[in-house]
This record gives C-alpha cells, sequence and structure tokens, in this order.
C-alpha cells in the first residue's frame, strides 16, 4: 500500500506542487507555519497523521543532516516572509525540570544560529528567578533563559531587542498580556494557542485537504486520513453525557467496521479518544466500543480528564485508531516529521517499549530514533508518503489560522 503510494505521488508531483500552490493563494496574506510536526500511523492498508503540533518541541531529536536541512529551511522562510528579521527570541515553555525539553531548545537554538540569526532565550516567568536563569544541560552547553520586559510595546531583555519573537509555547493558559499588541511579528501565531485551538478544527481542515488532493491521486480519502467526531458539553461524571459520548463512539465504530468490509480488512476497529484542546499526550485513551467507555474506571476518566495546566476537559475528539504496522526489534514505532515554512526537514520516530500496536505512544516512557539509523521496511516510501502527508497538515494549519484570525479570510475551498 505505501509503495504504491509512494508511486502515485512522484507520479503527480508537477500537479499536486501547483495544488499546493493554488491553495496557498487562495488564502491572501497568509503564509506557511514558520515550524510544525506531525506524528503519522502507517497501518499497512492506510497512513494518515493523527496529531498535528505547531509548537513542536524535539528538534534534538533530528540527526545533524536534518538539522542542516532546517537551518536552511528557517533561512528561506525568512528571506520570503520576513527579509528584516535578523534577531530571534525563544519564548519556552516553563519546564524547569523536563531536561528533555531544554534540550531541544538547545538543538533549536542551534539550527538558527546556523541559519545566521541572533538568538537569545526569554522568559517572565517566576520559575526563572535569576536573570540570566542558567538550566544545565549535560554533555551540552547549558541553556541561558533572560529575564524579558516590556519596553515600547516591544518584548527585550536588559541588552537584546529582537525582530522576531519564535514561541515554543503552546499557550495552553491562554495569551500572556504582555504578548497582545507587540510591535513585533510573532511566531506561531498566538491565535493558534492551545487556549482556543481544537483539533477537531485542524483535521477538519485536514480531511477536505485530503479529499482534493485524493482526486488527483486516484485513491479513496480514508486511505491517508482518519474518520471522526467530535462531543462537547462532557462531563464524564454524568451518566447522561457518558452515554451521548459512548452512543457516539458506536457510530463512528460502525463507519469504520464499514470501511474494513469494504477493503477486506479481517480485525475489529478501534478508537481513539482526545481531549480536543489537549497537548502532551494529556487526556487520551483508546477503546473498542461504547460500552467500554460506559464501563470505565476511575483511573481511566481520571486520565481523560488529564490536561495541561489543570484545566476542564469538556471537549472530546473521537479518532479512528490504526494499528501500527511499523517495528522495531518488535517494538512499535510510528513516524514524526519536522516540518519549516511548511516544507520537511527530517523524520523521526517515537518508540515504546511497553505498549503494543494499538495504542498511543506519546505516553511515559517513549525514546526517539533517528529515521536513518533504523533499517524499516520500505523506507524511501514510508518518507515520500509522510514527507507529503506532513505538508498537508502544515496547509491544514493555515486553514486554521484563517479560520481565528481576523485579518485573514475565514475559509479555504478544497473543491
Amino acid at each position: 500500500m505505501i509503495k504504491d503510494l509512494s508511486q502515485k505521488i512522484r507520479e503527480k508531483k508537477p500537479l499536486l506542487e501547483e495544488w499546493f500552490h493554488s491553495r496557498m493563494r487562495g488564502l491572501p496574506g497568509a503564509e506557511p507555519p514558520i515550524y510544525s510536526s506531525v506524528d503519522l500511523r502507517n497501518a499497512g492498508f492506510k497512513m494518515a497523521v493523527v496529531d498535528t503540533n505547531l509548537f513542536p518541541a524535539g528538534f534534538n531529536n533530528l540527526c545533524e543532516t536534518f538539522s542542516e536541512n532546517g537551518s536552511h529551511a528557517f533561512r528561506t522562510f525568512l528571506d520570503t516572509w520576513h527579509a528584516d528579521v535578523r534577531r530571534i527570541l525563544i519564548f519556552p515553555e516553563e519546564h524547569t525540570r523536563n531536561l528533555y525539553y531544554w534540550q531541544n531548545i538547545v538543538a533549536l537554538r542551534k539550527i538558527l544560529i546556523s541559519a545566521e540569526l541572533e538568538v537569545e532565550i526569554g522568559s517572565s516567568s517566576t520559575l526563572f528567578p535569576q536573570d540570566p536563569y542558567v538550566v544545565p544541560i549535560e554533555g551540552a552547553d547549558p541553556v541561558i533563559i533572560h529575564k524579558v520586559f516590556l519596553e515600547n510595546q516591544k518584548l527585550r531583555t536588559s541588552d537584546f531587542v529582537p525582530d522576531l519573537i519564535l514561541l515554543n509555547n503552546d499557550l495552553s493558559t491562554g495569551t500572556p498580556d504582555y504578548l497582545k499588541d507587540l510591535q513585533q511579528t510573532i511566531l506561531p501565531s498566538p491565535h493558534l494557542g492551545w487556549y482556543r485551538r481544537r483539533k477537531s478544527d485542524h483535521f477538519r481542515h485536514y480531511q477536505r485537504l485530503i479529499e482534493d488532493i485524493s482526486k488527483i491521486i486516484e485513491i479513496d480519502p480514508w486511505h491517508l486520513s482518519t474518520l471522526s467526531a467530535v462531543e462537547t458539553g462532557i462531563d464524564l461524571t454524568d451518566q447522561i453525557c457518558l452515554k451521548r459520548l459512548a452512543e457516539a463512539a458506536d457510530r463512528l465504530l460502525m463507519r469504520i467496521r464499514q470501511k474494513y468490509l469494504q477493503y477486506g480488512i479481517r480485525r475489529e476497529p478501534y478508537l481513539f479518544i482526545k481531549n480536543d484542546a489537549g497537548t502532551y499526550g494529556l487526556g487520551v485513551t483508546h477503546i473498542d466500543s461504547g460500552a467500554s467507555l460506559l464501563a470505565m474506571n476511575r483511573r481511566t476518566r481520571n486520565k481523560l480528564e488529564s490536561s495541561k495546566g489543570g484545566r476542564r476537559v469538556s471537549e472530546y475528539l473521537l479518532q479512528e485508531g490504526i494499528p501500527t504496522a511499523d517495528f522495531y526489534l518488535g517494538k512499535p514505532l510510528e513516524p514524526i516529521v519536522y516540518l519549516v515554512g511548511g516544507y520537511p526537514i527530517g523524520t523521526f520516530f517515537r518508540i515504546h517499549v511497553e505498549k503494543n500496536e494499538m495504542e498511543s505512544l506519546n505516553t511515559p516512557g517513549m525514546s526517539f530514533a533517528c529515521l536513518c539509523l533504523h533499517k524499516v521496511e520500505e523506507q524511501d516510501e514510508l518518507y515520500t508518503v509522510a514527507s507529503f502527508l506532513g505538508r498537508v497538515a502544515s496547509l491544514a494549519a493555515v486553514c486554521e489560522l484563517a479560520g481565528v484570525h481576523p485579518l485573514l479570510p475565514r475559509v479555504i475551498s478544497a473543491s
């Protein structure tokens, strides 16, 4: 299946490139995300994006070649869209104990410096009381976090005034007042922070784009996407709400089961239930029936209700589960594509030794490995399809922004 998809994408490349350009032209004033990452699942009989992150935090997992690709891509993006930018301030998350996250910041800063940019890291968080605040990193230079303040509607440190604020913070709890009405460019747009972004919006746009693309490469769009549904106003302690969620799950499972029958897939379908505004793999579980939802224990309910910042969860995305067909040494893995300016710069794998092919791998205990270090069957074909779908997801994010940003068109046609 992946080999056939890869061949179709290569054969239709000129038409597909024109399609991408025409969709961007349909959004005057819009630009691709400065960076993004996508999680994909390959079942052999289908492959699709299952999550898109607009504030990616795994640049430390890219190999040297992919990091070099990133530097070139950042330089190209800025020359195209923000030619006057020379100085960048990275605005990070407030993780003081997550050293993997800070390794990501170290790698991102290095990539940007290689793109001939001046780079500092700045935050106003009280969790970083000293100025500068030093986060030691074993085997690497420490992270130096400078205190930022507002002056003449510009965010700055004591001796650094950036041209661009690069958010590596998903704004789950909202946009701080000092990031509003700045006379500096902020990317990605704060309008796409998780305080207002919804997975269901993203996948609605992604689905429309995939349906359009599928006409070009002559394939059922189901092979490149997931069936899904969304339920709002859900209180998991309320039996009426829980029953409504369970009934929606059974309806979606029936739709997937019909697709399995259509293509002779001999297995039972399952779903992921996700916090529609969730991040960091929080608020996720999988089920194979509505009845399993009704019978869930307190631990599973607490898992579904967990969210970054402790925000109350009341909106859930029901998403078709895709069992992974990719393994290394018997352990399931899934490809993650990193993009800059809407173009893929590299891929690596998420691996989890304690999970099976059906479960989410984005949980504590996961690890990462660069694509070029593993012998995965049909590797070139996998990379081609994964990278292509990453570009579609990046374009879907542009459509998302058009729906929430007051200065952009609110819709994009996928017909």
